[in-house]
């Protein structure tokens, strides 16, 4: 029998504040993981994100065409290739900032001007967060950004509880109220989301987190916001901070293994991580290569082409930067896939491989999209409505490089880019090294019939201009927005004469690149497995879990702590979560 040591009992105000975290976290994951709150009942936030797949889409066959998933009503579509939920909260509120140079920016020649922004979730950043204004209420004024969750959500809520939530009000919480009520994705209204929870297997962890049962009621809670709009908020915040945790930022890659492993030989604060064998090997490397570190590059559990491909990828010369290696070509990569470019060496142990800043890397429209109706501006939808008419035009956050390699193979196809046009990270690697090398490009070649099929004759005009065109064809089809595209020197043109850029350099960038896929995955629920018995019911011996999980300062003998339950639910992460 589980002890009953009640949850605040014991450590009593540090064991409160944990198990109250750990409660909305979990309550998090199981609204991330629940398919029923979906139109369908077949849908959940995991379906476009799922863990196999690095928190992308899961499904190859729409990944290698459409792209776009489709919705949980079965007709409408999404615009875009779903980014990946792992480390989002690692980005920032949308701010101006100086990545990519400084701000704002002036360019007589074409005629543009405008400010660089950083932060905000979607590709698009219009999940803004928690901008620097005084005034929240602003956040909803801006043209093209989602709904902004606040202190609103604090309502009823005792003043310890909400301070303690502050850190949770972000852009990724902005980002969770979107896709349950969006037609083009799980197309369910708040008011269902609300009774579906309520009447849920997990709704106890709403009353755990929050200190009040779900409330569906239409009547004005505070402001213009009804009691369901407040539940449905503190659920969607929920999701929020869960994807704060260890469960989908893990840092368990091999880069990261490798690299607490070296350091473990000599900081003792990671000595579980410790591995004498690994000490060993660096000693031995020491004696070839006297400039060798503990936790710097070469790392000894990393293959030569892994090495290979780090040293590229932080070899960088481009604005005022210095190459680290000048024997091998500036590829650049780093410049915006690096949490402070200029400064990384690719050693942090937090590295997230993104300047979280807007860039235009040339990348094709893709003709894939059915729902694509136009231009997709990206971020300029933002910008317009805080500074007119700027630059920004096909510009997209550079997303984070870790878990991109995750769930590919050749039997599983991924997109990249936020329109999905390459089908693989050696496809993509290939067109930031050439984008504008190849001579003319395939909508050119098209126009002047000199793209011909295997009998020898022109393919037609109307021909869509796939990746699978453009690799057939050594050829790239012109940028969506070419007059705003990235320099030549920065993506499309790399290497030299004297120094390309080689086929080598590209597999060795792609193999670093695949260092960078976290071995944990996060699991789905028990308490929404099928088929799976609710290991509370029965060990507690009932089903009403509200009552038999202690409230905080419980000392009555008839319940067990928060934290035991969680444990009985598998939750493992939890115990590394604070």
């Amino acid at each position: 029998m589980l002890s009953t040591t009640a949850f605040g009992h014991g450590k009593d105000a540090d064991n409160a504040k944990l198990g109250e975290n750990h409660a909305l976290k979990l309550l998090g994951k199981h609204v991330f993981f629940d398919k029923s709150l979906s139109r369908s009942g077949e849908m959940g936030c995991v379906s476009c994100h799922e863990p196999f797949a690095g928190g992308t889409n899961g499904d190859s066959e729409i990944n290698a065409r459409q792209v776009a998933v489709t919705s949980a009503n079965g007709v409408d579509l999404g615009r875009r290739k779903p980014q990946t939920n792992t480390y989002a909260s690692f980005i920032g509120p949308f701010v101006e900032c100086d990545r990519g140079g400084p701000s704002p920016i002036t360019d007589t020649e074409k005629g543009i001007t405008g400010k660089r922004y950083c932060g905000g979730n979607f590709w698009d950043g219009r999940a803004l967060g928690r901008m620097k204004t005084e005034d929240e209420s602003l956040l909803n004024l801006i043209l093209g950004a989602t709904e902004h969750i606040g202190e609103e959500i604090f309502y009823n809520i005792e003043q310890r509880k909400a301070n303690r939530y502050q850190q949770y009000i972000s852009s990724i919480s902005d980002q969770a109220i979107n896709p349950i009520p969006n037609d083009a994705e799980q197309d369910m209204s708040r008011y269902d989301v609300c009774q579906t929870v309520a009447n849920s297997s997990y709704a106890f962890l709403y009353k755990k987190a929050w200190g009040v049962r779900v409330n569906c009621s239409a009547d004005i809670a505070t402001g213009n916001d009804t009691f369901v709009d407040i539940t449905f908020k503190r659920l969607m915040f929920s999701v929020g901070a869960y994807q704060h945790s260890k469960d989908k930022n893990s840092f368990s890659s091999k880069r990261d293994l490798a690299l607490r492993a070296e350091l473990a030989c000599v900081d003792k604060t990671l000595r579980r991580h410790r591995d004498p064998a690994v000490c060993r090997m660096v000693r031995k490397l020491k004696k070839t290569n006297p400039d060798k570190e503990y936790g710097k590059f070469p790392l000894v559990l990393f293959t030569d082409e892994e090495n290979l491909g780090h040293d590229l990828f932080y070899n960088v010369q481009f604005a005022g930067i210095q190459r680290t290696r000048t024997d091998l070509p500036a590829t650049q990569c780093a410049f915006c896939h690096s949490d402070d470019p200029g400064l990384d060496d690719g050693t942090e142990l937090q590295q997230i491989y993104s300047d979280r800043a807007y860039h235009n890397i040339g990348t094709p429209p893709n003709p894939e999209i059915p729902a694509l109706a136009g231009q997709d501006v990206g971020v300029a939808k933002i910008t317009r409505s805080l500074d007119g008419p700027t630059h920004f035009d096909g510009f997209f956050r550079a997303v984070t490089l870790r878990n991109t390699a995750k769930g590919a193979s050749d039997e599983f196809t991924k997109g990249y880019t936020h329109n999905g046009f390459f089908k693989s990270l050696k496809s993509l690697v290939h067109f930031y090294v050439t984008r504008s090398t190849l001579g003319d490009s395939c909508n050119t070649r098209l126009a002047n019939g000199n793209l011909l099929d295997d009998a020898g004759l022109p393919l037609p005009l109307d021909t869509p201009l796939t990746e699978a065109v453009a690799l057939k064809y050594n050829c790239w089809p012109a940028p969506e927005f070419p007059v705003f595209a990235s320099p030549t020197n920065l993506v499309g043109g790399l290497g030299t004469p004297e120094q390309p850029v080689t086929e080598e350099h590209e597999d060795a960038l792609v193999a670093y690149l695949q260092t960078l896929s976290d071995t944990h995955d996060a699991k789905p629920p028990v308490l929404l497995q099928f088929g799976v018995r609710n290991p509370l019911a029965s060990v507690l011996g009932g089903d009403d879990l509200d009552s038999m999980i202690c409230d905080e300062g419980a000392t009555r003998g008839d319940c067990v702590g928060l934290e035991e339950a969680m444990q009985l639910l598998g939750e493992d992460w939890l115990s590394a979560d604070q």
